[in-house]
């Protein structure tokens, strides 16, 4: 069944115009949510109605969600779209529920937690992909990069996102070894203490690989700019910076490695969605995770950091600026 529906993404045409929501957890200055929308645009985008609200639940304040979340669905009772597609754990828990009552076929993506976090992963007009973070392919492959035994801080926020990747792998653990490689893992949502910990963790490790850092806050509560706090934290740190997410890798940035693709996960939700556009039940359609990853590098950050990649790696990594 597996082998068939990555066929079916692969071919399945589309089906007259019908219409589609695309309710992101985030926003659209975001580059999760920039790439994963255009990714679904070029799939669906010339056949159909595509709608696009954001949830802005990053910048905005818990108190301040359920006045956006009523407006949203005040948006879809008047639309009444043929599929809804829902980007990042945050929409999936404040919209999944409201949609399936209305027997409005669901299509996740970028969901990190499982169905005791999301119960609703389980109904039957549900389907997409569970996003997870390539922990173990990323970690051998920053081996190859810096050396086969190396010591690395996993830093992320300590969002929803982040700690439901992290349990889902490491349980309550919080420091692990992979591939003889010794990690530890800190989530915090306290700007100081995630620029502290950049600063110095050249006094005990050899790498820092990102997770997201977008629930952050100053000692104020003000939300923290992630482009302006990975921005100091390059400035500030005594060693290089690597993700697990291709958001992050660019000049001024995480250096990169093997990362999660937006626009790739864009593209399965769509071809998802094409396919229950044509009929297909989704629970016909058995849940995915992230298919496949690649190795994004910053050839600026690369040189900041005296770093060369092997002939085999650079042949099948992509470059930016």
């Amino acid at each position: 069944m597996r082998f068939l529906l990555l066929a079916l993404l692969l071919v399945s045409p589309l089906c007259f115009a019908k219409s589609v929501v695309i309710i992101q957890s985030y926003h659209i200055e975001y580059k999760w949510d920039a790439d994963y929308i255009a990714a679904v645009k070029s799939v669906l985008g010339d056949d159909h109605d595509i709608r696009v609200f954001e949830l802005d639940t990053k910048r905005l304040s818990k108190p301040e969600w359920p006045e956006k979340v009523a407006e949203i669905r005040k948006a879809i009772a008047d639309i009444k779209p043929d599929v809804a597609i829902l980007g990042d754990d945050n929409a999936f828990s404040l919209m999944a529920d409201h949609l399936v009552e209305r027997e409005i076929p669901v299509v996740f993506l970028g969901v990190n937690g499982g169905p005791v976090q999301h119960p609703t992963l389980s109904h039957p007009l549900v389907t997409g992909i569970l996003e997870r973070p390539f922990f173990e392919d990323s970690i051998r492959h920053l081996r190859k990069v810096l050396g086969q035994k190396v010591r690395f801080l996993v830093l992320m926020d300590d969002s929803p996102t982040m700690r439901n990747a992290v349990n889902e792998y490491f349980g309550d653990k919080r420091q692990a070894t992979i591939y003889g490689s010794d990690l530890d893992i800190v989530l915090t949502n306290d700007r100081g203490t995630w620029l502290e910990t950049v600063t110095s963790a050249h006094e005990r490790y050899d790498a820092v690989v990102l997770g997201t850092h977008h629930t952050i806050r100053d000692q104020d509560g003000r939300y923290v700019i992630p482009q302006e706090l990975l921005e100091e934290a390059f400035h500030k740190a005594q060693l290089p910076l690597f993700s697990f997410w291709d958001i992050f890798v660019g000049e001024e940035q995480s250096i990169g490695g093997f990362t999660i693709s937006a626009h790739q996960e864009g593209l399965t939700a769509a071809r998802l969605a094409s396919l229950i556009l044509k009929d297909v039940k989704p629970d016909r359609i058995p849940h995915l995770k992230s298919l496949s990853g690649h190795y994004v590098y910053s050839e600026s950050g690369l040189k900041h950091w005296h770093l060369e990649l092997s002939p085999l790696i650079a042949s099948k990594a992509n470059f930016v600026d």
